[in-house]
């Protein structure tokens, strides 16, 4: 349901999964929506352009989907896994080098 979701509204299909991917689909979406009804005419290049909004607000949304299933199942190809751990740039107070 949330497929067939993530094709017709795109941002409604991740709001609760992953709300600061919201925005930047939501200007996708919208992008197409006013490509569709505020172009001149609608001829093929404005069509085109309005499905390619389209087309990349759902896979954006698609794909968070994908990444959030795959954290909460712990998969060996989730994003949770695929992390490096800072190293530290400062010393600690008791590894500070002492000067001669």
């Amino acid at each position: 349901m949330r497929y067939i979701l993530a094709v017709l509204v795109p941002p409604a299909a991740v709001c609760r999964l992953g709300c600061h991917t919201v925005p930047p689909i939501l200007v996708f979406w919208l992008a197409a929506l006013a490509t569709l009804f505020l172009a001149p005419a609608w001829t093929l290049v404005w069509l085109g352009l309005a499905a390619f909004f389209w087309v990349a607000a759902t896979t954006w949304a698609v794909l968070t989907m994908r990444a959030v299933a795959a954290d909460s199942h712990e998969a060996p190809h989730s994003n949770r896994h695929r992390h490096m751990d800072p190293e530290r740039h400062f010393p600690g107070e008791g590894e500070i080098p002492l000067e001669e």
